[in-house]
């Protein structure tokens, strides 16, 4: 065993390990110095970007260890045979360390971004130019290689039978890579014809459900006729992914990676509807919807940029084709922009900003200023700018226009809110009524809320804490369905005093309400037999008792929704209740 050798695996161990190590950051550096003399390059590199472990929390070492890193593994690049194990290696080590760089220092990222594409390119033509006939092929091209070294220049490559896991990298006495094939390097260049012709010539070699799922995927990008069935079928093999048993997880490695199942399944199903789309624009709606809906998680978790921005942009669609006001551009511009520094930049992104931007302002005119935005193109520009998006593309925004234009033309006309009307008066069962009116006090975030309905309620159907402006405001809610007669009256009556009369406990409440207001609310409203008595009730509570109750009626209620802009909360609930709710929304 080599000085250099023997110092790299002693910071492996006990307490040469931990981050920020300074005996440890001088050791390794004196093996990189051992294994440049020795011309072991690789080896040199790999215990300097070992050093930027060992120097957290000191910036320049850090800096110095990951410049070093990136000088010996280009060296080793430009030193080694191409397709020999320590070439590949050392490239694919480049890639490994300049994307380390994005996260841990202040670099163009762009241009590092840049290069590390480059790099795969060079890579994935090397596999291919080298091993298209090596009897490896199926590894070398489809499913991976694993390439191990002592460091000390000795070698060795394996072909495992089951799809690497590329990226992870092992320690120990050996240093082993596991190495993407070219097929998933031409994938992630979105090379697709590249990929295609590997599909094409090596169709055995896709025996996984990860690697069947991205053939489909490869497919669907050659052949868009089709896209909708590939789109699907790549889905449902991705969501086939699953955690394999112990026994077969040490058969594959001992690694196994959650992101087909997690992110690539919901992605591709959501391109699957949008697809469909085009082949049925009279459903736009829908399957926009259901688009959005499949891509609920990946929010977090697995991360790509293109599943981000992909998400932002048909969420967006979805609310300009069905109401156009619970768009908020802002909210969606800040989030695509936060995206845009997380992932490599696109040439496409400036049209998805001027997309999201544009098209809000647009149907915002049409509602507020109809006359002023008709002499005006915001809407058609915005759609233009979405068709240049190739994440969506042409034949997408045509199957849109019609959607959109509709919600253009409701914006001119007004808003129809009968069908909230509608929906709420036909609730004849309370239980219902009262978790629609939960879910929708909830969408406000109130510090507590809950249904307290119940035979020991004391009137009290539904409690909610608000923050009104700093001022914390407790209300009682008195649930009831159809319209306040006076038979109805007299029952409200003496449950609207037990509020006041059986004061609520604390153990809930995050802090003393500096007002207590009662409200009687139901889905409908005082007959007029009723009316003059209730009026003189609530004043006579008002002025005797200093009590604040208050009537709300079936229109204040669809008033309240639109104001909070509680419309698409609305339909959910209901949707939940089983309560239909009118085709005109």
């Amino acid at each position: 065993m080599s000085e250099a050798r023997e110092l790299y695996l002693g910071c492996l161990r006990g307490e040469f390990f931990a981050p920020g190590n300074q005996a440890a950051f001088e050791r390794l550096k004196r093996a990189a110095d051992l294994w440049r003399v020795a011309g072991q390059q690789f080896s040199a590199g790999a215990a300097m970007s070992r050093a930027v472990h060992a120097a957290w929390g000191r910036p320049d070492q850090m800096v110095e260890s990951q410049n070093a890193a990136l000088r010996d593994f280009q060296s080793a690049v430009l030193e080694n045979p191409p397709a020999s194990p320590a070439g590949l290696a050392s490239l694919h080590k480049l890639r490994a360390e300049l994307g380390q760089t994005l996260w841990l220092f202040h670099t163009d990222k762009r241009a590092v971004k840049t290069q590390i594409r480059m790099l795969g390119e060079e890579l994935g033509q090397r596999l291919l130019s080298h091993f298209a006939a090596s009897e490896h092929a199926d590894s070398y091209l489809v499913k991976g290689i694993r390439i191990s070294t002592d460091l000390d220049g000795n070698w060795n490559v394996e072909f495992p039978s089951y799809e690497v896991n590329h990226g992870v990298e092992l320690f120990g006495n050996q240093l082993t890579l596991a190495v993407p094939s070219a097929f998933h390097l031409f994938i992630a260049q979105e090379d697709w014809h590249g990929a295609h012709e590997i599909v094409k010539h090596y169709p055995s070699a896709f025996a996984s459900h990860g690697l069947r799922g991205w053939r489909a995927a490869v497919l669907a990008n050659v052949d868009p006729s089709r896209a909708v069935e590939l789109y699907d079928q790549a889905a449902d093999e991705f969501e086939q992914d699953k955690s394999p048993p112990h026994d077969e997880l040490l058969a594959r490695g001992g690694s196994w990676s959650g992101i087909n199942e997690q992110l690539w399944a919901k992605y591709f199903r959501a391109r699957a509807r949008v697809h469909e789309a085009i082949r049925n624009p009279t459903d736009i709606n829908r399957l926009i919807q259901i688009a959005v809906e499949s891509l609920k998680g990946t929010e977090s978790g697995w991360h790509s940029g293109q599943v981000s921005r992909f998400r932002i942009l048909v969420t967006a669609l979805a609310k300009l084709v069905s109401d156009p006001t619970s768009l908020n551009p802002e909210e969606a511009r800040r989030e695509y922009l936060l995206e845009t520094r997380l992932s490599e930049q696109d040439d496409f992104d400036h049209l998805a900003l001027t997309f999201i931007t544009e098209a809000a302002d647009a149907l915002n005119g049409y509602q507020t200023d109809p006359v002023s935005e008709l002499t005006q193109s915001r809407l058609s520009s915005a759609l233009d700018a979405l068709a240049r998006i190739p994440l969506i593309g042409p034949e997408v925004t045509d199957a849109v226009r019609p959607a959109i234009g509709k919600s253009a033309l409701r914006a001119v006309l007004g808003p129809v809110r009968t069908w909230m009307h509608r929906s709420l008066e036909s609730i004849t069962d309370e239980i219902r009524l009262r978790s629609i009116l939960i879910r929708l006090l909830q969408a406000g975030l109130p510090l507590y809320s809950q249904v307290r309905h119940g035979p020991l309620e004391y009137g009290k159907d539904i409690v909610t804490l608000l923050d009104v402006d700093g001022e914390l405001m407790l209300y009682f809610y008195q649930v009831k369905c159809g319209d306040i007669d006076k038979r109805k009256w007299r029952e409200c009556k003496g449950e609207l005093e037990e509020m006041f009369l059986v004061s609520l406990g604390s153990l809930q409440l995050p802090a003393k309400p500096a007002r207590t207001i009662g409200v009687l609310i139901c889905n409908g409203h005082a007959n007029p037999y009723v009316e003059p008595v209730m009026e003189s009730w609530f004043q006579e509570q008002r002025e005797k008792y200093g009590r604040e109750i208050e009537f709300r009626h079936l229109d204040w209620l669809v008033d309240w929704i639109t104001d909070q802009r509680l419309v698409n909360e609305l339909k959910i609930a209901l949707a939940e209740q089983g309560v239909a709710v009118s085709k005109m929304s």
